[in-house]
């Protein structure tokens, strides 16, 4: 959440939402620190990265009203009759958007630059959100060494029992 008075200086951030359960008196391991954040173009995915070289993916609570597709058909974003800009005015002011938990994967692992005789951090330096093909979601991350590109989509499993 995003506290912030015209004239008031810069906005100060609090935390709204809390994902997981944990111990108030557990330490927070390195790894688990955040290190990129980043929005897709229209707000309803949100991408975290952190220093383990994780990328967890949220999707907006406003996608429950949106039906999900099958396959790699893509899913229309919520509409709002005055624009982008009454989007963001309603967003900021009555709806509350909360985001859960969509995917989690491994983006990168420690490895070795034998070349330089230096050790490459597993460490998730930036993310960004790219339009992929056919309205498919692609992620691009990086750690010092490494870009990689990752396709985000959905996809049906069946579960066969005998």
């Amino acid at each position: 959440e995003i506290a912030h008075m015209a004239g008031a200086g810069p906005p100060q951030w609090r935390f709204r939402q809390i994902f997981g359960e944990r111990d108030p008196s557990e330490e927070t391991a390195e790894e688990d620190l955040i290190s990129a954040v980043e929005f897709n173009e229209d707000g309803t995915y949100l991408a975290t990265g952190d220093r383990g070289g994780r990328i967890v993916i949220f999707e907006s609570s406003e996608m429950d009203s949106v039906p999900r597709s099958t396959g790699h058909a893509r899913r229309e974003r919520p509409r709002y009759a005055d624009g982008e800009e009454g989007m963001v005015a309603r967003r900021s002011a009555a709806s509350r958007v909360e985001y859960r938990f969509y995917c989690e994967f491994q983006s990168h692992e420690p490895e070795f630059d034998y070349l330089k005789s230096l050790e490459i951090e597993e460490r998730i330096n930036r993310i960004r959100w790219c339009r992929g093909f056919a309205g498919s979601r692609c992620l691009l991350s990086t750690n010092d060494k490494t870009i990689k590109l990752w396709k985000i989509y959905e996809k049906t499993v069946k579960l066969v029992t005998s």
